[in-house]
């Protein structure tokens, strides 16, 4: 095929016509409306053209175009179709099926510079999926859908089942290969992502969102999330470079979480990922592995929250937890896409669930336990009312520490030898067995053989 035709006019087509056929034939194939496409030359014909005019030319999909090319579909209605399109006030708007497909075993959605690996939804204001996918059991295939906006909070696109819909009201669209890329104006760019479906990799490199009362801007690698106040001029933004795995919402946005926004601390915990106090914005929600290269948090003209911290009257070891008496209180949170649990044990509030050894009493409905809690907490925990002490041994002075332990001393083999086992026991009468070790001389602990450290060693 030669590169130029018989007036010498090459094939390559200016940038500025190929936006104009783009505008003009409002993003998508004239006549299908697929956002895959062509430029094709309606009258006269590429091999009779002395100049690439937009007014003659527009844009049509592979399947169109060799229908045209056969002769299947005439030119007429080409021109047609591309007239309509032109003077019509309501445009179907051009759809893609392609663009969003992935397979592969993980799938890596990148924001800016942070990636977040097996995250089923990507992005989540007020319960609404902006992008989430699934994932078939069957093909290992992603379906993805999602809703975007622009800089005004009007819906920009939107992702059914992987088919996305572009909009027609904009400056330009324009999907080349494995890049999507949409332009409020020449210079502004709303919204461009590239895919690599060798490595299943999904990377949105520009986004400028507004849903209020949020703000999502991603360029040059910058990830940002902004949360405005009731004052239009007071914001807060979280920006965060990082790598995530494994969660339920890489970017969750929830206004209700905080009617007045009034910032306080990053926080950053396992499990939950990474929040600003005092907002309603989280990332990595529920994250199985979090890695951070750098967070940084900005304030324009918000009051900065107070936030009661407790200063530990005792600091734990590395060798020491918290054990603590009490009923355990679960209270639910139902966000839209999980449900959250918090966990009070005597009135004081836990960052994780606690670990029960076991039930003491059932006073009035309410069940008593001996919870082992990790000294990581950040609360202190050696003032709760019902703190026992750091290590196992502090229960074993307690009236009821055979309701939790029980040791077995068995004889094995001619040798003398023992296998000792300790158990946690759920129910009362259980005795703590006072014997010696003939391998030490020193008494058997149940402290010695539970397997759930840390315990303090016998003297």
């Amino acid at each position: 095929m030669s590169n130029i035709n018989r007036h010498g006019l090459p094939r390559n087509i200016p940038s500025k016509v190929k936006v104009a056929v783009r505008q003009n034939s409002r993003f998508g194939c004239v006549i299908c409306r697929s956002a895959i496409y062509t430029y094709e030359h309606i009258d006269p014909p590429f091999v009779d053209a002395k100049s690439h005019d937009p007014s003659k030319m527009a844009l049509l999909c592979p399947t169109c175009h060799t229908l045209v090319t056969k002769g299947r579909i005439p030119k007429e209605h080409v021109s047609e179709k591309y007239s309509s399109i032109q003077n019509s006030s309501f445009v179907k708007r051009p759809s893609d099926q392609e663009f969003f497909i992935h397979y592969g075993k993980e799938l890596s959605v990148s924001l800016g510079s942070s990636e977040f690996k097996e995250f089923r939804s990507i992005i989540n204001i007020d319960g609404v999926d902006v992008l989430s996918y699934q994932k078939s059991s069957e093909t290992d295939a992603y379906s993805v859908s999602g809703i975007f906006y622009d800089q005004l909070g009007k819906e920009l696109f939107r992702i059914v089942n992987n088919e996305w819909i572009g909009p027609i009201d904009v400056w330009d669209v324009e999907q080349v290969g494995c890049r999507l890329t949409i332009k409020s104006s020449p210079q502004r760019v709303l919204f461009e992502a590239i895919k690599d479906n060798n490595k299943s990799e999904l990377s949105i490199i520009k986004l400028d969102m507004y849903f209020p009362p949020f703000h999502v801007f991603i360029d040059s690698g910058r990830f940002l999330v902004g949360q405005y106040g009731e004052d239009i001029n007071e914001s807060a933004y979280f920006e965060i470079d990082g790598t995530f795995s494994h969660g339920d919402c890489a970017l969750y946005l929830d206004s209700k979480r905080s009617s007045q926004l009034k910032p306080s601390e990053v926080r950053m915990v396992g499990g939950k990922g990474a929040w600003v106090e005092g907002t309603g914005i989280w990332i990595g929600y529920g994250s199985g592995q979090m890695q951070l290269r750098r967070i940084q948090f900005f304030n324009n003209r918000c009051k900065i929250g107070a936030r009661n911290v407790i200063k530990k009257s005792i600091e734990p070891r590395a060798d020491q937890n918290y054990f603590v008496v009490g009923s355990l209180d679960v209270r639910v949170i139902d966000h839209p896409l999980w449900i959250e649990q918090e966990y009070f044990i005597n009135g004081q509030k836990l960052t994780s669930k606690p670990f029960s050894w076991g039930k003491i009493d059932e006073p009035h409905g309410k069940s008593i336990e001996l919870f082992h809690i990790s000294r990581s907490e950040p609360e202190d925990l050696a003032i709760n009312p019902g703190f026992i002490g750091f290590y196992a041994d502090d229960i074993l002075s307690k009236e009821w520490s055979d309701r939790v332990f029980e040791v077995e001393v068995e004889e094995c083999g001619e040798d003398g030898n023992y296998t000792r086992r300790v158990k946690r026991a759920d129910v009362g009468n259980r005795r703590i067995i006072n014997a010696f070790n003939p391998g030490t001389g020193k008494p058997f602990h149940p402290q010695e053989f539970a397997g759930t450290c840390p315990w303090k060693e016998a003297k």
